[in-house]
């Protein structure tokens, strides 16, 4: 009965230890647990039959569980701390089909009632943790190191308490009420503990998801601003096709001597064009096109704006990401030089090139009053705000570059590195 026990424990065991590992990808790996477990069966047998009972169970951890790591760790190729914890907390596990079978020997006092007990409680839980808790366990112990820790503490603390009170020693039935209270004492300690840092994780992955999402619609107004941009210059197009009507309308004018009517129709065609017809800037037409809007709105917000601009008509980095670096650093700018009382203080300055493989942006502007840094970040007083730096930060990083946002004496600067 005894190896019966032992063989079904050691299934069950070793079963839950590979599913909250992350289970088999392979019938080929299936096949080796089965292997794993037929092997580990037989060097029980083999120790119970030369060194009795509890030699044996002294000996369960070399013979049971560092087989189970080893083959987890090399073979399967699981990370040791996820490898460890698996182990621990399929050990935990093991102590619910023994509670339930001591409470069918407590209630009918036959070892047949034990066992059966046990066995049938060993099925029953097998089903439902392998349903409703082995993948949230794994989840948990790859979500991150601190959720890993947390989940393995109590399981390792559990898995030292029994083997030094009840394996090693048999201290846990002395009576000392100090060793009998530890375990309940460091659970709640436990309990304590995982509440905490799981609302500390909850809290950062809802600012987690919350930052995604409006870094999501960041990108969607980039895609927009180009779109945008675009259409201006197919008007521009269009314009220039137009044109020689309009000299011939001007034509008109002038034979009939009607030089005043020439002249409004030039200058109305001239803000025309103004209004629609990119500046210049560089040979890169996606920057000409968002430099030449922000160029306008130095006009509306009566803020100076200086560019200079080396860019090639053709970039790895999409439109999309140019448009989200360059509207949101220039945004920021605008926004902050729109404060100052001084004219000769509202300038705008941007410099953006090529060196040695790289794409530098630089972009300064003056602003009033104090500005808080957080995580290397400027954080807004407004709600719902500070998410442009946030993208340029991502762009910077996706990218393996670098940005760094820096507040000087009076002078905020943002400087952007990216390889190409």
């Amino acid at each position: 009965m005894t190896v019966i026990l032992g063989s079904l424990v050691l299934l069950y065991g070793t079963l839950l230890t590979i599913g909250f590992a992350g289970g088999c990808s392979s019938k080929k790996e299936l096949r080796e647990v089965a292997v794993l477990s037929v092997i580990i069966l037989t060097m029980q047998i083999v120790s119970y039959s030369l060194f009795g009972l509890d030699n044996t169970r002294k000996l369960y951890p070399l013979i049971s569980h560092l087989p189970i790591f080893l083959v987890l760790v090399f073979r399967f190729k699981r990370p040791w701390r996820v490898a460890l914890t698996s182990i621990l907390t399929a050990y935990l596990c093991c102590q619910l089909p023994q509670w339930i079978g001591a409470v069918t020997l407590l209630l009918f006092s036959t070892t047949l009632a034990y066992a059966l007990g046990y066995i049938l409680s060993l099925a029953s839980l097998f089903i439902l943790l392998r349903r409703y808790f082995v993948k949230a366990a794994y989840r948990a112990m790859i979500y991150s190191k601190r959720s890993l820790l947390l989940l393995g503490g109590l399981p390792l603390l559990y898995y030292l308490f029994d083997y030094a009170t009840t394996v090693y020693t048999h201290v846990l039935y002395s009576g000392v009420r100090m060793i009998n209270e530890f375990l309940p004492a460091a659970m709640a300690f436990f309990y304590v503990i995982f509440v905490s840092v799981y609302h500390e994780e909850v809290q950062r992955r809802t600012r987690l998801e919350m930052d995604n999402s409006m870094l999501l619609t960041q990108s969607e107004r980039a895609k927009t601003e180009i779109s945008a941009l675009q259409q201006v210059q197919h008007l521009t197009s269009i314009y220039r096709h137009d044109m020689r009507h309009h000299l011939t309308l001007l034509n008109g004018y002038l034979e009939t001597g009607e030089i005043s009517m020439a002249s409004e129709y030039i200058r109305q065609a001239k803000t025309d064009i103004d209004k629609i017809v990119p500046v210049r800037y560089c040979e890169n037409n996606a920057v000409n096109l968002i430099l030449s809007s922000f160029t306008a709105k130095s006009k509306q917000q009566d803020v100076a704006f200086s560019a200079e601009v080396k860019i090639p008509a053709s970039l790895s980095l999409s439109d999309t990401e140019l448009c989200a670096l360059l509207s949101n650093g220039l945004d920021n700018a605008f926004n902050a030089t729109a404060q100052m009382d001084r004219d000769s203080q509202r300038i705008v300055r941007i410099n953006c090139q090529l060196h040695k493989d790289k794409l530098l942006i630089y972009i300064s502007n003056p602003y009033k009053g104090t500005v808080t840094m957080r995580e290397g970040l400027p954080e807004s007083s407004q709600p719902q705000h500070g998410f442009g730096a946030k993208s340029i930060k991502m762009i910077a990083e996706k990218h393996n570059g670098y940005c760094a946002f820096e507040a000087g004496v009076r002078l905020f600067t943002l400087k952007v590195v990216l390889p190409l």
